[in-house]
């Protein structure tokens, strides 16, 4: 404690001596995942950051979980490069552990209760809220350690056709090619997409076969290929001054060679679908309404034969309620109803389940504090019901310090794989539960922003392996961490970083009691510098991360590393840009996962047309 009230003396005492950016302060930025309602990103009581298209294109992202991989309370986990299975932790939870939304509807595979986001589409983004901390109190299960939300693009507020193209090509003869179209006028929008990403990839493992048996159990080493075909389509239509319809689809094709001892090769197909309403009712309240389908199809192959194949169906509807209490006190009241299915070669004991949430939530300000407050209850005909809360209080000390303090409870929904895998599953298992405490400082002024945040999460009855090989809610944990963010733009650079110290200790009654959580990196740091000289603009950036462990046991080592990449941006013409990436310049040889390497120095150019 000491030692964090130090760094915030030391903080504010930089911040107050900053001189100010010259330029004025950017528009204010909305946001709506923190609390399922719109509200200005400055104000938010919760740790948002935001990625919008562009910056997805100026920072030339290749991957969805590059992306994830810049913001701060996040480390990735990847099995072997470009397509193969990626995870990401926030604050050191579990990737089963946190939401995934498209568009407000819930995404992933309800078998391993995780979402593919290796295979997401980045072309087709528009924008992505990465919140950290517990949402459950207003999302339910599965948003324990926070939330990510995708925003498929949709057509601009201008008259006119619009459109847009990119084609790209790189190392490992990775090749990539979008187009977008859409077009907005009073009455509505509409907005059409497809883009295509392949690469002959590099060697996803580097694991042995008998009589070792580690990593993947197989020593083969070759390239390992990907292909991802996609398309998106979402339009709305304004049915009056009160009332709006829109509807949404993405859909993902794909297939990834991996290496493995039971098969090495996977054909997934991914589809999300939507239709939503909003609809104003008088001048105090707001009812929105959504439903949609949510598919996870998978098929694995050695060589040419059918291993086994897991098809999940997610289906959800959700209805709020928000209504303005006078000037200052806004209440929502909302339902969701989500039901669950699997259908696989394997025969499980239970093929779906029903899960109803009921939550109300309040937001009160008066003069230069904030108070929102949430309780939510979910019953599910399997694990049975769960109770959830948070409160969170801001205060705007001036007009560029605000403070905040938040505790929220969260839980996890146990997977069908956990639940009811023919010979693994254990369908007593109960839901996993945390209890996360936060407190942030927050300062800004025009152009230039800093940020120092300090939170704890314990998490109960986690689920482990008992000493018959089968899944039991026997552990715990204890995660305490200091997150610190910079971003400014002085003297035509533009400068942003990012620090995080994470504690992630195992709290089990075992004998991994003490241990370090595995594949969780205690030092994270990132740093990026840009600036336009003339047409071009030039910027580079660096990510490091500390020694993690790859195991329970704390005996397997995965050294830090430091990645360092360089960027140019070169505008040929008002509606032509070539862009020119090198990732890795350093070409630094290193592991997020123990046995799955990741690729070396790549180079990446790409040529944009938009208007």
């Amino acid at each position: 404690m000491r030692f964090s009230i130090r760094i915030m003396l030391a903080v504010s005492a930089l911040l107050l001596a900053m001189p100010a950016a010259a330029d004025s302060r950017p528009a204010e930025q909305v946001i709506v995942t923190a609390t399922r309602l719109p509200e200005a990103l400055d104000s938010t009581l919760a740790s948002v950051t935001v990625i919008d298209r562009n910056q997805i294109e100026s920072r030339q992202y290749l991957t969805f979980q590059e992306a994830l991989a810049s913001v701060p309370g996040i480390a990735i986990s990847n099995n072997g490069g470009i397509g193969k299975g990626s995870f990401f932790l926030i604050r050191g939870a579990e990737a089963d552990q946190n939401l995934v939304l498209v568009n407000g509807l819930r995404i992933g595979s309800t078998t391993l209760g995780t979402a593919a986001i290796q295979d997401l589409p980045l072309e087709q983004i528009d924008r992505i809220e990465i919140v950290r901390g517990p949402r459950s109190a207003i999302y339910g299960a599965d948003a324990l350690g926070g939330v990510v939300q995708i925003f498929t693009r949709r057509a601009q507020a201008r008259d006119g056709l619009q459109s847009d193209f990119s084609v790209g090509s790189g190392t490992n003869s990775t090749h990539r090619a979008s187009a977008n179209f859409g077009q907005r006028s009073e009455r509505g929008y509409w907005q059409f997409g497809a883009s295509t990403l392949q690469s002959e990839g590099t060697n996803a493992c580097a694991g042995f076969g008998f009589p070792i048996f580690v990593g993947c159990f197989t020593d083969e080493p070759d390239t390992d290929a990907y292909r991802n075909r996609s398309a998106t389509l979402r339009g709305g239509l304004n049915l009056s001054d009160a009332t709006t319809v829109e509807l949404f689809g993405l859909m993902t094709t794909g297939r990834v060679e991996f290496d493995g001892s039971f098969g090495n090769l996977a054909e997934i197909d991914q589809l999300s679908a939507g239709a939503s309403l909003e609809h104003r009712l008088g001048t105090r309240s707001t009812l929105r309404v959504q439903l949609g389908r949510a598919t996870d199809d998978s098929e694995n192959f050695d060589g040419t034969l059918s291993v086994s194949r897991f098809d999940t169906t997610r289906d959800t509807v959700s209805a709020l309620l928000d209504t303005q209490l006078g000037a200052v006190t806004v209440l929502s009241l909302g339902l969701d109803y989500q039901r669950d299915a699997v259908d696989s070669a394997l025969r499980y004991d239970e093929q779906s389940r029903r899960t109803v949430g009921a939550f109300t939530q309040l937001q009160w300000s008066y003069g230069a504090s904030v108070l929102q407050a949430s309780l939510r209850r979910d019953d599910n005909e399997q694990f049975g019901g769960e109770t959830t809360g948070s409160v969170a209080w801001g205060y705007r000390l001036s007009p560029e310090w605000r403070a905040t303090l938040s505790a929220g409870t969260g839980f996890k929904a146990p997977s069908f794989n956990e639940l009811y895998f023919p010979g693994f599953g254990n369908a007593a298992l109960t839901s996993e539960t945390s209890l996360a405490l936060e407190s942030a400082l927050h300062w800004q002024r025009q152009n230039t922003r800093a940020s120092l945040t300090v939170y704890q999460n314990r998490v109960e009855d986690l689920i482990g392996i008992d000493a018959n090989f089968s899944p039991i809610n026997i552990d715990s944990s204890r995660t305490r961490g200091l997150e610190l963010e910079f971003a400014t733009r002085y003297r035509g650079f533009d400068l942003a970083g990012s620090a995080e110290w994470l504690d992630p200790e195992n709290r089990s009654a075992n004998v991994f009691d003490g241990n370090v959580l595995p594949r969780r990196a205690r030092n994270l740091l990132r740093a990026e510098i840009s600036r336009d000289l003339g047409p071009v603009r030039l910027g580079t950036r660096v990510h490091y991360a500390g020694a993690r462990f790859d195991n329970l046991a704390n005996t397997r080592r995965l050294g830090g590393y430091a990645t360092f990449d360089l960027l140019a941006d070169w505008r040929l013409q008002p509606r032509w840009r070539l862009q020119a990436r090198a990732a890795n310049l350093l070409d630094r040889d290193y592991q997020t996962a123990a046995f799955f390497p990741q690729p070396g120095r790549e180079l990446h150019v790409t040529l944009r047309y938009a208007p």
